[in-house]
């Protein structure tokens, strides 16, 4: 058995911090955690990636990487030792203290001073990474170490990626050795009434607004248990706090809201919905905003990416940078519904290839989509933000991008304001709750790949070599996927076109 078995490392600290109980369960009940996710591990590679190349900031360190998880046992003792010996950069550097460990992502020692520095996914700092510092601060200070500056380094989103990856330009360095020092007592106080949970019973605490802040818990599935599955006051539209009233008051299901609870307008519809099993159906807004739509009428969706280390020359991290689109086009009222698509092939995203995958893709756009005609996409302002960065990526075609932009109308909008709407959309305008109640033979649930993340996690996975699936398949998956969007847009505009009596 280690030496060194600690009850509290620094993410155990954020957990009880948002929770106590969420601390409980995670050291006294795996049962009840939820497998992790296809892109919750993507996410955690994505994190691996971006430590590794932070390193190289503060290259030729010695590695104090623990070989398990579960013992960190040998990386305290070489941390300590090579400390002793002046080993000047220590990666995963690891303190011990009271049962609390800390594994530091790099030590460095820059002349006299000692640094602390840890590796963020993020583009600046959070409040929760201040906890996360101020817990290896206290750790590292107690243990005999106390590091003269702490540092977060975290990616600037305003590196452009020219030729390779050039790390002390991606990487930016915050000195926060101040609020890691303020929190010193804090600390302290809080692991004692942390450390206390396993003296104790499960610890009593009501669900509240800390369930979604930082994170969304993951034992949600088990503390929310008595809320009612569908049609509950948290899925109320656009509650801004409501819900919250509404629980405090004992009331958990839309139905049971009292008539004088004072509600928006789009809040009632759904309400109504709910009570009465009535719908909204404002025939004339729908019918004045589909009247200045032009033929042919081309049903658009992208799919793209957002590496947070940017992978194709000029682009910067967590970019959205398209790979995929779909096209649905019909020409007159009642016509023939023609199919267009496009997938990019993953190995022209390797910075190596001659092939640049975004002029692909437009030079594939405009062969497809004409120079006339009205593109309707759903909740257009992210394909006009796509086709945007395109436009000022690729200045020869901006011209050509910018009329495109201009002819986009947004079919999300009769939704979003409510001039559409039945019970069975839920609390939900996204096109995944309105096509299911339009067309339930249409819903998502028959799709490998059923959502936006999933598909970018896929492909994103295709480019850097971490997929371990079959490719074939899946890139049949993903262009179903897509067609799947642009597809629902259009048997939705014909339920909307028919009421509208044109």
């Amino acid at each position: 058995m280690s030496q060194f078995k600690h009850k509290i490392s620094k993410s155990r600290f954020v957990s009880g911090i948002q929770c106590s109980k969420k601390l409980y369960f995670d050291l006294y009940r795996h049962d009840l955690k939820p497998p992790i996710s296809n892109s919750l591990e993507l996410l955690f590679a994505s994190g691996n990636t971006i430590g590794m190349l932070a390193r190289q900031v503060f290259p030729n360190g010695k590695d104090a990487t623990p070989k398990s998880f579960y013992d960190f046992s040998d990386s305290i003792l070489n941390t300590k030792q090579w400390i002793k010996d002046g080993v000047q950069t220590i990666y995963e550097a690891s303190f011990f203290y009271e049962e609390t460990l800390s594994a530091l992502d790099i030590l460095h020692k820059e002349g006299e001073e000692i640094w602390a520095i840890e590796v963020k996914s993020s583009t600046s700092v959070k409040d929760y990474h201040l906890i996360d510092a101020s817990l290896q601060y206290w750790v590292m200070a107690q243990a005999g170490t106390p590091p003269d500056k702490f540092f977060l380094m975290y990616i600037d989103n305003n590196y452009i990626r020219k030729g390779e990856i050039k790390p002390k330009l991606l990487f930016k360095m915050s000195d926060i050795t101040e609020e890691a020092k303020s929190k010193f007592d804090w600390v302290g106080v809080n692991l004692q009434k942390l450390k206390s949970i396993q003296k104790e019973p499960e610890p009593s605490i009501e669900i509240g607004k800390h369930c979604l802040s930082p994170f969304e818990c993951e034992y949600m599935h088990h503390c929310w248990k008595h809320i009612p599955e569908k049609n509950s006051v948290f899925e109320l539209t656009n509650a801004r706090g409501k819900s919250w009233k509404l629980y405090q008051d004992n009331i958990l299901h839309l139905s049971e809201i009292p008539d004088d609870f004072k509600l928006t307008n789009k809040q009632q519809i759904q309400v109504n919905g709910v009570k009465f099993n009535q719908s909204n159906i404002e025939t004339e807004a729908i019918r004045n905003f589909l009247s200045v739509w032009t033929f042919p009428l081309y049903f658009f969706d992208f799919e793209t990416i957002f590496p947070a280390i940017p992978i194709l020359e000029n682009t910067s991290p967590f970019q959205q940078i398209p790979f995929q689109y779909s096209l649905h086009i019909l020409r007159e009222p009642n016509g023939e519904i023609e199919h267009k698509e496009f997938l990019a092939d993953p190995q022209h995203f390797d910075p190596n290839s001659n092939l640049d995958p975004r002029l692909e893709l437009i030079q594939r756009m405009k062969n497809d989509l004409g120079d006339s005609g009205s593109i309707v996409a759903y909740n257009a302002t992210f394909e006009m933000n796509i086709l945007k960065g395109l436009s000022k990526s690729y200045p020869d075609h901006s011209k050509w991008l910018n009329s495109v932009i201009g002819r986009f109308v947004d079919l999300y909008i009769v939704f979003r304001n409510g001039w559409y709407y039945t019970p069975n959309m839920g609390s939900s305008a996204s096109i995944k709750s309105v096509l299911p109640a339009i067309a339930p033979e249409l819903s998502y649930k028959d799709l490998e790949i059923s959502n936006g993340g999933d598909a970018s996690n896929t492909f994103l996975a295709m480019i850097d070599r971490t997929f371990n699936g079959n490719k074939e398949a899946s890139r049949n998956q993903l262009l179903e996927y897509c067609k799947r969007d642009t597809l629902g847009m259009v048997i939705i505009w014909q339920e909307l076109y028919a009421l509208s009596g044109f």
